[in-house]
């Protein structure tokens, strides 16, 4: 039987395009990976055949999980193809493989490689997108509008704006992830849109606006500290190095 390795884009859409495709060559006897990213080394063993974004069957892919699985199972699915592991890609599709055949029940199947994986996947995205939820810090732009960047190892922005969403939904904001050059973009009262490759860092240096109360938020950060209970270690464990790039306390 004859390998054959998918090569699609990162992204939700980009994978399951490659799904569909990947049913289509494994109903004709390939052994079927799938490879997320650009990043890859070809090897005598397996043909590479790069999957162009069909987002009519990425939909398709994606209502029939929801349908022919379940809710839950789709969840699962969403957030595990936004984490940044090479695998994800063969790690959803060996779970669908399986979800197809057993329904709901698939994912409570934790016995399964494939299954296991996908959970796993799944919590650590999750787990980020909850961290950036308290750890973003927010800049005020001239005009009222507040900006916060993020750099996630994760594609979290989707699961990170929908909080703030409910949270500020009478505010304008923009979330804008530095490592994939995206931004959630919110008008007061109005639904978010994701823009993509737009880079941002020199448009809001332009339009930064001048605040007192940053330099008083970090003298405040300083002053409350008690230095005879400093624990560097504690600290790490609590906020790790990762997240403190763009929170204006440790700049």
């Amino acid at each position: 039987m004859d390998n054959i390795t998918l090569v699609c884009h990162e992204s939700f859409d980009g994978i399951m395009t490659a799904v569909y495709d990947g049913w289509v060559y494994m109903n004709r006897g390939y052994n079927v990976s799938i490879h997320p990213g650009e990043n890859y080394a070809p090897t005598f063993f397996s043909q590479f055949v790069p999957v162009e974004t069909d987002l009519e069957k990425a939909v398709k892919v994606a209502k029939s999980i929801r349908v022919k699985i379940s809710l839950e199972a789709y969840t699962m699915v969403f957030r595990a193809c936004m984490h940044y592991e090479e695998d994800r890609g063969d790690a959803v599709f060996g779970f669908l493989k399986v979800g197809y055949n057993v329904g709901a029940k698939v994912t409570k199947m934790l016995g399964n490689e494939y299954v296991m994986r996908v959970m796993e996947l799944s919590r650590k995205a999750v787990n980020e997108a909850h961290l950036y939820k308290g750890f973003i810090r927010f800049d005020e732009l001239r005009g009222g509008v507040l900006f916060g960047k993020i750099e996630p190892k994760c594609d979290v922005l989707s699961q990170v704006y929908a909080h703030f969403q409910n949270r500020f939904p009478n505010e304008n904001w923009i979330i804008y992830d530095q490592r994939r050059i995206k931004a959630a973009v919110h008008q007061k009262g109005m639904t978010t849109v994701l823009v993509e490759g737009q880079n941002m860092d020199q448009l809001v240096k332009s339009v930064r606006k001048e605040d007192e109360y940053e330099d008083l938020w970090k003298v405040f950060f300083n002053t409350i500290a008690i230095n005879e209970r400093y624990n560097p270690k504690c600290q790490c464990t609590h906020l790790p190095k990762w997240y403190r790039k763009n929170m204006l306390e440790y700049e």
